[in-house]
C-alpha cells in the first residue's frame, strides 16, 4: 500500500514537473503555427527578412519535435488504453468504433444553401470536387514577372567559359589515367602522352 500511494505522489509531482519544464504541447503547437502563418503573410507581402526566414526554420524545426512527442504520447496512451482493455468486446470498444465511424461519415452535401443527403449526388458532387481540384491547367497561378533575377555581367561570362591551356592541363593531370572522359575510348593516360598532339 505503501508503494501505490508513494507512485500516486510521484504521478502528481510528474504532472507539475511535466507542465513546468515543457509546458502545454498542444499549446506551443498553435503558437508555432500562428508563428510560422504570420510569417508566411509577410513572404506573401514581400516584407520578409532574412532574420524572418531563419526563424521560420527554426520553427518548422521545433513543429517537427513537438509531432514526434505527440505521437509518442499518442501511442503511449493507446498501449495503456489496450492493457486496461484489451481487444474485448467492450462498451468502450464499441464506443471507440461508433466515435470513428460517425466523424468519417458523410451525411450529405451542401448544393446552392441546401443540403442533398441522397447517395448518387452525394458520389456526383465528390467526384466532381476531385476532378476540379486534380485536373492539370495549363495557368499554374505563378507570376515571375516582378521577380528581379541576379545576372552576369559580360566580363564574369567570359571568365566562366574562357580557360587557359595551364588550368586545363592541371585538371587533366589530376584525373586518374584509367579514366575516360568520354564513351570513345581514349583514357587519361592517353590524353597525358600525345598532350603536345592534342592540347590544342
Amino acid at each position: 500500500m505503501k508503494i501505490k500511494e508513494k507512485l500516486k505522489c510521484l504521478k502528481g509531482d510528474l504532472k507539475l514537473w511535466n507542465s513546468d519544464v515543457f509546458g502545454n504541447i498542444n499549446t506551443s503547437k498553435k503558437r508555432i503555427l500562428q508563428d510560422i502563418e504570420d510569417i508566411d503573410c509577410q513572404d506573401c507581402n514581400g516584407t520578409i527578412t532574412e532574420n524572418a526566414r531563419l526563424k521560420r526554420c527554426e520553427l518548422i524545426s521545433r513543429l517537427r519535435e513537438i509531432d514526434k512527442k505527440l505521437d509518442s504520447l499518442t501511442c503511449q496512451k493507446a498501449r495503456a488504453s489496450w492493457f486496461k482493455n484489451g481487444d474485448s468486446c467492450t462498451k468502450f470498444y464499441h464506443s471507440t468504433l461508433r466515435w470513428r465511424r460517425l466523424r468519417n461519415e458523410v451525411k450529405g452535401v451542401e448544393i446552392e444553401d441546401q443540403l442533398c443527403e441522397e447517395p448518387s449526388t452525394v458520389r456526383r458532387e465528390a467526384k466532381k470536387l476531385f476532378e476540379n481540384r486534380f485536373t492539370a491547367t495549363k495557368d499554374l497561378g505563378v507570376r515571375l514577372d516582378a521577380v528581379e533575377f541576379k545576372t552576369l555581367t559580360g566580363e564574369d561570362n567570359l571568365g566562366l567559359i574562357a580557360f587557359s591551356e595551364k588550368e586545363i592541363r592541371d585538371v587533366v593531370w589530376q584525373c586518374e589515367g584509367a579514366k575516360s572522359p568520354d564513351p570513345d575510348g581514349f583514357n587519361f593516360n592517353f590524353l597525358k602522352k600525345s598532350w603536345e598532339v592534342i592540347k590544342v
